[in-house]
């Protein structure tokens, strides 16, 4: 039987690119718990829980025709990327503790 209050925080969702956000007691929004879907700075919808909200959201998200940039990956050949991995792996062993070669009579 927990409490509730833990659902009237602070919530922001958005995508800054076409301006659309879905907020909830941020500077933006009133305090009073309810969830916001913000299109340019203007408040598009008013729902009491957040599946309503998400509805407008994707709905507005779909309307705008958005597709997000894929994000850029630095190119590296094939040998390269198994050259790093090598180097990592014998750095790995070469700096642990614990196959570290130790001294004294009749060790090593």
């Amino acid at each position: 039987m927990g409490s509730r209050s833990g659902q009237r925080g602070l919530y922001r969702q958005s995508i800054q690119a076409i301006e659309l956000s879905l907020e909830r007691s941020t500077p933006k929004v009133p305090g009073d718990g309810y969830f916001y879907v913000l299109l340019g700075g203007e408040i598009k919808g008013k729902f009491r829980n957040k599946g309503d909200a998400l509805k407008m959201y994707k709905a507005l998200l779909d309307a705008s025709g958005y597709k997000p940039e894929p994000p850029a990956r630095p190119r590296a050949t094939t040998g390269e990327s198994v050259e790093q991995y090598l180097d990592d792996l014998e750095s790995y062993w070469d700096q642990s503790h614990r196959f570290q070669k130790r001294g004294g009579k009749g060790r090593y």
